[in-house]
């Protein structure tokens, strides 16, 4: 009888599954921004003043002036294309052009989210009334070190005892970005799980009740994944440039007022899809846009670095 296998036929499929990738879409809402032309911007800034005793009728009036000042940022390009061959057209059962589009606009959006972690530590460049430049650090007294934990309950009381002390409102826009490890942490903890200390009793829904609903501790919460842009680094051990930063075991996260960060955008990310006819008429999916990021209120930001390794 003759081998049956030989009249096998391989099976076709018109689905494109994508890889998953981090997509940290919510991270442009936590932030001032604003759509800008030119090549540079400048956040403007004015100073808290104080009031002067009255000890005399008809006395000169205090002058009690405020003090301006300005943040400035430069922006980057940045661009990305896919394309597919007229002549693998007819070779597929798919077309991937929507595919691809979707993946070039989620890297856009991690091209915003490293530009704005970026930001959050990096030197701030001052800008005088005359012009003179100055680079501005984070102050040492808005980063709390790892000290051998992780993300604790006790840290986050930190970040709002720092926050509180500088006169930074409480108004429901105050953020923190933390990752996957953060959370784990933070889910092995009964301040957060417990109905008796949390209203979202976040361990019903895995922790995203964390991301997704609410507030904890005043913030509102972001969580961004090291798989970028795809999952092979993550499973082999963790990506080599992760969007929140990473030394070793450390990780930095960041809580931050909407007030304190400004998102420049110079060019909004925009999706072309063209033939090429000096390439044999391909398609070419090509997404392209402008923008840069700096810290406007140094008082509005904190750094908490954690042990991943515990």
């Amino acid at each position: 009888m003759a081998d049956p296998s030989t009249a096998f036929i391989p099976a076709f499929q018109n689905l494109i599954v994508p890889l998953f990738q981090t997509d940290p879409i919510s991270l442009r809402e936590a932030v001032r921004s604003r759509v800008i032309t030119g090549k540079s911007d400048h956040w403007d800034r004015i100073g808290g003043t104080s009031l002067q005793q009255v000890t005399s009728r008809h006395q000169n009036t205090p002058y009690t002036p405020s003090v301006l000042s300005r943040r400035r940022l430069t922006l980057n390009d940045w661009a990305g294309s896919e394309r597919l061959d007229k002549l693998d057209e007819v070779k597929m059962m798919i077309d991937p052009r929507n595919e691809m589009t979707q993946n070039l606009l989620m890297a856009w959006r991690r091209v915003v989210a490293s530009t704005l972690v970026t930001a959050f530590n990096a030197s701030a460049v001052s800008v005088s009334n005359v012009e003179a430049t100055t680079s501005v650090s984070l102050p040492s007294s808005q980063v709390i070190s790892n000290g051998g934990t992780g993300f604790t309950v006790a840290k986050l009381r930190q970040v709002n005892r720092i926050l509180d002390n500088a006169g930074v409102p409480r108004d429901g826009q105050r953020h923190i970005l933390v990752s996957a490890f953060a959370i784990e942490d933070l889910m092995a903890d009964s301040q957060v799980t417990s109905a008796d200390y949390s209203s979202m009793n976040a361990l019903m829904n895995g922790g995203a009740g964390l991301i997704n609903t609410g507030t904890f501790m005043g913030f509102q919460w972001h969580m961004i994944s090291d798989a970028v842009p795809d999952d092979t680094a993550v499973l082999t051990g963790g990506t080599a440039a992760p969007i929140l930063p990473k030394s070793g075991n450390i990780r930095t996260c960041y809580a931050w007022h909407k007030s304190a960060m400004g998102l420049s955008i110079g060019k909004e990310a925009t999706v072309e899809v063209d033939r090429l006819p000096e390439h044999l008429n391909l398609w070419q999916v090509l997404v392209q846009g402008s923008l840069g990021a700096t810290r406007i209120l140094d008082a509005g930001v904190v750094t908490v670095d954690i042990d991943e390794s515990v």
